[in-house]
Order: C-alpha cells, then structure tokens, then sequence
C-alpha cells in the first residue's frame, strides 16, 4: 500500500509537470511569452537551452505583418499626411500671393489716380498755353505803354505766361515800361 502511495504521489507530481508544461508550451505557442528568452535568463537552465537561430524565411514571416492590408494602410497614411503638409504649404504661398496681389492693386489704383491727375494738369496747361498764345497775339498788337496798364492789374504767372510767347523786342518794351521792382521780380521768375 505504501508503494501504491508512492506511485499514485508520483503519478500526481508527473501529471501537474506535465499540465504545467503544456500550458507553458501553449502560451509560447501563442506568442504570449517567449519560454527561451525567459529559461536563457535563469543561471544555471540558460546554459541547458539551446540559443534560438531562426532562418530567414522565419524573419521575414515575423516582419510582414498579420493582416496584409496594415502595410498598405501606414503607406496610404504617410502619403496623405504628406499630401496634407504641401496643401498646408501651398496654401500659405497663396496667402502670400494674395497679399502681394492685393498690394499691387492698391499700387495700381493709386498709379492711375495720379496718371489721371497728371493727363488734367496736361489738359490744363494745354488750355492755359493756348490762352497764354491768344492773349500773346493782342499784346503784341498794344502799344507797350498800353499793354503794361493791364499787365500790372495781372498776377506775376499770368504776366510770364503772356510774355513767354512775345518775341524778345515786345518783351524788352514791356518791361522797360513797367514799375522797375515788378519787372525785376517777372524776370526773376521767369529766370526759374
């Protein structure tokens, strides 16, 4: 009896070893934990245990992913975050662009303004030469003495726009027979 004892006791220990190593063995199977790297750990059973060498084929198998749509995807995500990041630049040189657009406008409202600006003065001194030539041509028909009378009730720059159009001898009358300090002020200005 005592030997049955032993043997069932026995039979009982070799049985749990043998649950306990199936389980271990199961859950390396699954990938759950790694039974080599964990007994390499342990002094004296790290030496018992072979080292792993695995082939390429098993490398490769490792590396490739489970589902063969995740590779596919991480690209597909990496070019759209890519596609993201140059629209996101893109957009900020059309900001750029639309800034300095809208400056150039402003210029060239502001360009015409003065053009239109400049084409009216254009006009008017046009106007005012040909008045100052119509005027000219009565002038040079009065005698100076006359034609000082109404010159000194004009303003200096009606006075040397008249006087720019008469030959030099109705000037030279004309301003013989005017007040000495009024003509000295015409010529200065006409100087300028």
């Amino acid at each position: 009896m005592r030997v049955k004892r032993i043997l069932s006791r026995i039979l009982l220990v070799i049985l749990i070893l043998g649950i306990v190593a199936g389980a271990v063995w199961v859950l390396d199977w699954l990938g759950v934990f790694d039974v080599r790297k964990t007994a390499a750990k342990i002094p004296v059973v790290g030496k018992m245990i072979p080292a792993e060498e695995k082939t390429e084929k098993e490398k490769e198998e490792k590396k490739t992913p489970v589902n063969p749509f995740e590779e596919e995807n991480r690209k597909l995500t990496q070019e759209v975050q890519k596609l993201q990041k140059q629209v996101g630049e893109m957009e900020k040189q059309l900001e750029i662009v639309n800034t300095e657009k809208q400056g150039l406008l402003e210029e060239r409202e502001t360009l015409r303004s003065t053009l239109e600006s400049l084409e009216s003065l254009q006009d008017q001194q046009e106007a005012a030469k040909v008045s100052y030539q119509k005027l000219a041509e009565y002038y040079a028909e009065m005698k100076p003495e006359a034609a000082v009378n109404i010159i000194n009730s004009l303003s200096d720059e009606v006075t040397i726009g008249i006087l720019q159009y008469l030959d030099n001898e109705q000037v030279a009358n004309i301003l013989s027979a005017m007040d000495p300090e009024k003509a000295a002020d015409i010529v200065d200005q006409m100087k300028q």
